[in-house]
Formats: C-alpha cells, sequence, structure tokens
C-alpha cells in the first residue's frame, strides 16, 4: 500500500508533537498547566506549516501544477492524520502515562469558583465526561477546522493550472 505525502507528513507532524508533548510533561511536571498550553502552540504551528509544505511538496510532485481540490484533499488528509494521531496519544498519554493527572485537575477544579457555582449532579456530570475516554479525542474537531480553513487558504495560493490539461466540458 502506497502512503502519499500528505499522510506521512501527517503522521510524522503527529509524532513530533506527541514526542514535544511528552517534552515539555517531562521538564515542566505532569502537573502544570503550562504543558498544554505549549502543546497547543506547538499543534497549530506544526499543523499551519505542514498543510502548507504538504501541499507545496504535493504540486512539487505534479511538476509545479496543482488543482485546487488535489490542494485542499492534501492538507485535510494531512490534517486528519495530525489529529489521529494526537487523539491516540493524548488516550495513552492520560491512561498509561500519567492516570492520575485529570484526577489532580478536577480535584483543583472543585476548589475552584467554577465548582462552587454548579449543582452536586452537575458536577458529576462534568467529572464523569472529563474523564471519558471519548474525551481524549477532544483535540479531533479543531485541529480539522483549522486545518480546513489552513488548506483552503494554502490551496488558493499554490493553486497553479496546467496549460496543457484538456478543457472540461461544463
Amino acid at each position: 500500500m502506497k502512503f502519499g505525502i500528505s499522510i506521512k507528513l501527517g503522521i510524522l507532524a503527529g509524532l513530533i508533537n506527541c514526542v514535544a508533548w511528552y517534552a515539555f510533561a517531562k521538564s515542566l511536571g505532569f502537573y502544570s498547566v503550562e504543558v498544554y498550553i505549549y502543546r497547543n502552540y506547538v499543534t497549530l504551528a506544526v499543523l499551519i506549516i505542514g498543510i502548507f509544505l504538504s501541499i507545496f511538496l504535493t504540486r512539487k510532485s505534479k511538476s509545479g501544477f496543482l488543482e485546487f481540490s488535489e490542494g485542499l484533499r492534501s492538507g485535510v488528509l494531512y490534517s486528519l492524520m495530525l489529529a489521529l494521531i494526537i487523539g491516540i496519544f493524548n488516550y495513552v498519554y492520560f491512561k498509561y502515562i500519567t492516570p492520575d493527572t485529570i484526577d489532580f485537575f478536577l480535584s483543583e477544579a472543585k476548589k475552584s469558583d467554577f465548582a462552587k457555582n454548579l449543582k452536586a449532579d452537575e458536577l458529576n456530570q462534568f467529572l464523569v465526561a472529563e474523564r471519558s475516554t471519548f474525551n481524549s479525542f477532544k483535540l479531533v474537531p479543531p485541529v480539522l477546522f483549522f486545518g480546513l480553513i489552513s488548506s483552503l487558504l494554502a490551496s488558493a495560493m499554490f493553486r497553479r493550472k496546467n496549460p496543457d490539461a484538456p478543457l472540461e466540458d461544463n
């Protein structure tokens, strides 16, 4: 099975993001909020740079010509691979590497003003939702959204039609 450049770059970027996240957690402490702030910055940077690189390399592989739809497909595939790798690592991170991190942050949240305004049932629903497996994939929608927006922009920038291509009938 042959994987395209977008899929390979998306997997590589996801792994880079995961290594950076773990390195931040290891150096700053697993119970530091700054880890998650830096992780989000790295994710956004890897997403935007990777989409432009993926679309540029797709154009280069097609002799310098790229249709808008091909560029969009390349960027969205890259975003999808990145989002899936991040979601899987998020699950592994909170399930096996630091399983008590969520409990720590939730205990801190109970002490906050946010929790004082909630009823006991609402607070319990919030706690159960934060511990769910599905919560590991909560970064997937924003990564895909920003990936789609970036892909649209990059596809428009790198679009270049082949003058020798046959004309399409409408």
